[in-house]
């Protein structure tokens, strides 16, 4: 009898923890995502990596923390999933029309950026095939299915899109039916521009989409974060010590939360920022679900946990609450009317795009989500 009441309150007790946080299991991508019944909101960045974009990974990834904060902070509140397709590289292959899917649809951001990081900034060459990359951000993405979603692409480059002919057109045809309008970023580094920029505009102009021109390599780092003078590296090691590793996925898992942590904190202190505010949010917690034991959903163990041990239940509980102490002790650092400032400036309109990466996009967001 004993046993049986044992078993019932461990049964209880995964129950309950499982629960704290009701988030739905739906396998997306190859990561699971849960949908917490907030409106979809479905970005697809396809990016020109070829040799005349230079330089324009280094404006997505450094700036990506910035705009997952702004985008979580709209009201309403989105259910946020990012994608990345890369183009124009040779090392994507020629069988592939030199696209590559670098991050499906995901709400693990953390994941995007350890692909991101990957690249290499800079190559010397690569061809320019804008059908195809449009092709399989259409067709080869995972796009939410409900009818209220707001799905995107931001197509970011330049060259001809011509290169196999007017292909382009039908994927734009696609993408309109789709409801998925196509907003397009220039790259104004080509001297053809004039030849080039009439064929994007219409990219845009196919697929209800906007157009405008940025200069990639622009600096403009946003301080958003002025009042914030603590030095959170040793919260974020201790943060990130609580995470029990199981699962499948631990070991991808642990690179992707390290690569994360170490390109924010090489870049600038601003990015790290902005990347220790989204690690203090709830947001964050779900991302490793399906491979920490902690913010596990799993309603059955692994065979591998030691589930048995009376002890190990109760260290798991104790070491659940040492995370949250930790993750509100950051999220206190951080005055959320810093960042309402900066989203009354998009709102407002009075934050012009400067022909600036992150501005463009956030301008062009704010006014799909009904903001402007």
């Amino acid at each position: 009898m004993k046993n049986i009441f044992r078993k019932m309150w461990k049964l209880i007790f995964f129950l309950a923890f499982g629960f704290y946080s009701s988030f739905v299991f739906a396998y997306d991508g190859g990561a699971k995502h849960y949908s917490n019944g907030q409106k979809p909101l479905d970005i697809v960045f396809c990016v020109d990596l070829s040799g005349s974009t230079n330089g324009l990974i280094n404006d997505l990834r450094d700036n990506l923390w910035l705009i997952i904060n702004q985008a979580n902070h709209m009201e309403p509140k989105p259910d946020l999933r990012i994608g990345v397709i890369g183009f124009s590289r040779p090392s994507f292959g020629k069988e592939n029309s030199y696209v590559k899917i670098l991050a499906p649809l995901t709400p693990n951001f953390d994941l995007v950026e350890m692909e991101l990081y990957k690249l290499r900034p800079s190559i010397e060459k690569g061809d320019q095939i804008v059908s195809e990359a449009i092709r399989t951000a259409v067709n080869g993405m995972s796009w939410s299915d409900r009818s209220d979603a707001v799905k995107m692409i931001y197509l970011v480059g330049n060259g001809m899109v011509t290169a196999n002919g007017y292909e382009y057109v039908k994927y734009c045809e696609q993408a309109r039916a789709k409801n998925i309008p196509i907003h397009v970023l220039y790259v104004m580094k080509s001297a053809n521009w004039f030849k080039e920029l009439p064929g994007y505009r219409r990219i845009a102009g196919l697929t209800n989409g906007m157009q405008t021109e940025i200069t990639i390599n622009k600096v403009e780092e946003v301080k958003v974060w002025n009042s914030v003078t603590a030095h959170l590296e040793s919260l974020n090691a201790k943060f990130n010590a609580t995470y029990y590793w199981t699962s499948d996925d631990s070991s991808s898992c642990r690179k992707s939360l390290t690569a994360a942590d170490s390109g924010a904190a090489e870049t600038s202190r601003e990015t790290f920022l902005h990347r220790m505010y989204f690690k203090s949010s709830n947001d964050f917690q779900s991302i490793y679900r399906n491979c920490d034991y902690l913010s596990s959903n799993m309603l059955q163990p692994s065979e591998t946990t030691p589930v048995n041990s009376d002890a190990f239940l109760l260290q798991v509980k104790e070491l659940h609450q040492v995370r949250e102490e930790i993750q509100k002790q950051i999220h206190k650092e951080f005055p959320v009317v810093e960042l309402d400032h900066l989203q009354k400036a998009y709102v407002e309109g009075s934050m012009p795009d400067n022909n600036i990466f992150h501005r463009s996009v956030m301008n062009i967001l704010y006014r799909y989500w009904g903001l402007r």
